[in-house]
């Protein structure tokens, strides 16, 4: 993902925070609010209690993979996902499916 579809400040990470809409689904939290850039940027927060960096790292790479498969970054809003303590690295499929279905309900708001 390109650096200007990024979200890496953190004043920006608790604005869409505090300020934003919530979905939850499953094992992962979304929040998002509508930018006026015109383009999509994400941000991904992983819990510390989730685990040592290595599992971190890969759920981030994980989740990664699958917005630059799923995302359409001409979305005008700025999404940051927080996967849940119960979320597994086993089950891709499951989680790229519980990604589709955020975004989906994203797109109808």
């Amino acid at each position: 993902m390109k650096v200007v579809n990024r979200i890496k400040d953190s004043q920006e990470f608790q604005d869409v925070i505090n300020t934003g809409n919530k979905i939850k689904f499953n094992s992962i939290r979304l929040f998002y609010k509508k930018n006026q850039l015109g383009r999509a940027r994400v941000g991904i927060s992983i819990p510390t209690k989730i685990g040592h960096a290595v599992k971190r790292n890969k759920i981030r790479r994980q989740i990664r993979a699958i917005l630059h498969e799923t995302l359409d970054l001409s979305l005008p809003y700025d999404l940051i996902f927080i996967p849940k303590l119960s979320y597994q690295t086993e089950n891709f499929n499951e989680t790229k499916q519980t990604i589709i279905n955020l975004l989906e309900k994203v797109g109808q708001n």
